[in-house]
């Protein structure tokens, strides 16, 4: 005879079992990214250096897929969200730029996000051990340029901690996706340099000479009659007639070069750079 207490023993593991086997099945599945994976990104919306503060949106893309072992973990053209955490901008002493930016969530084609852990900033626990994935971008850029980040930018995230990712969406999201061409991303920059134009020199004025006129003309008179002078023509001054003036030239402008990424550094613990903007409190 089964006691009461073995048969709901065996009930639970029944119930247990197919669950447990499915959550193990999914486990084995999953796409583990691990912790120090690169995933190369291109920024898709500039950042302007007049408007720029802590606390925007930064949106990016992946510039070329990332996989795990030899699973595609995330394809070539999948989203990636950020935040711009501080700004050190370029002074008329350093035509450099450091940028903070924490990435918060990758977004596939299909819809499915994933979000990064945020952990940024903390106390300084760690020399030189990312604790999230943020980046500092170190830019060469001018006080002139109106830009800080233009489109199709480059940088390198590096992952933190592990990831963990549905192969499923992953599958259902690479026929949606469309990897970003070389050559794709147009300058977002307001500055277009323009040629000088040469003026007109006009034309000189036209001098129509005048007459030089005609002497007196004398004629003797007779025995004992006087000279008779017949008094001459008097000359007539020349005749201008002025030219058309000239037309002013215009000068030609040069653009500051665009900003260029020098680096895309992970962010240690503790290291946020002297000068910069204060990051907002998440």
């Amino acid at each position: 005879m089964i006691r009461p207490c073995t048969i709901a023993l065996l009930l639970l593991w029944a119930v247990w079992f197919p669950s447990g086997l499915a959550q193990s099945a999914s486990s084995q599945a999953s796409v583990l990214l691990p912790a120090g994976s690169k995933i190369e990104l291109v920024v898709t919306r500039p950042v302007w250096a007049k408007t720029a503060r802590p606390g925007d949106p930064i949106y990016a893309q992946t510039d070329f897929p990332v996989t795990a072992g030899e699973q595609l973990a995330i394809p070539a053209g999948t989203w990636v969200e950020g935040t711009l955490e501080s700004i050190t901008p370029p002074t008329r002493r350093s035509s450099r730029a450091e940028l903070e930016i924490l990435f918060t969530q990758i977004v596939f084609a299909n819809g499915y996000a994933v979000s990064l852990p945020d952990v940024w900033p903390v106390p300084a626990a760690s020399s030189g051990t990312p604790v999230s994935s943020a980046v500092r971008v170190d830019v060469e850029v001018s006080t002139s340029n109106d830009l800080l980040l233009d489109n199709g930018a480059q940088m390198e995230m590096t992952l933190a901690m592990p990831l963990e990712l549905d192969p499923g969406a992953i599958a259902s999201a690479v026929p949606l996706t469309r990897a970003p061409a070389p050559g794709s991303f147009h300058t977002a920059t307001l500055c277009r340099p323009v040629s000088a134009t040469p003026g007109t020199p006009g034309t000189p004025d036209t001098v129509i000479p005048g007459s030089p006129g005609t002497p007196d003309t004398t004629v003797p008179g007779g025995p004992g009659m006087p000279d008779i002078t017949i008094p001459g023509t008097p000359p007539t001054p020349p005749t201008v007639i002025p030219g058309t003036p000239g037309t002013p030239g215009t000068p030609g402008s040069v653009c500051p070069p665009a900003p260029i990424v020098v680096s895309s550094t992970p962010v240690a613990a503790g290291s946020v750079p002297a000068g910069a903007m204060p990051a907002n409190t998440h």
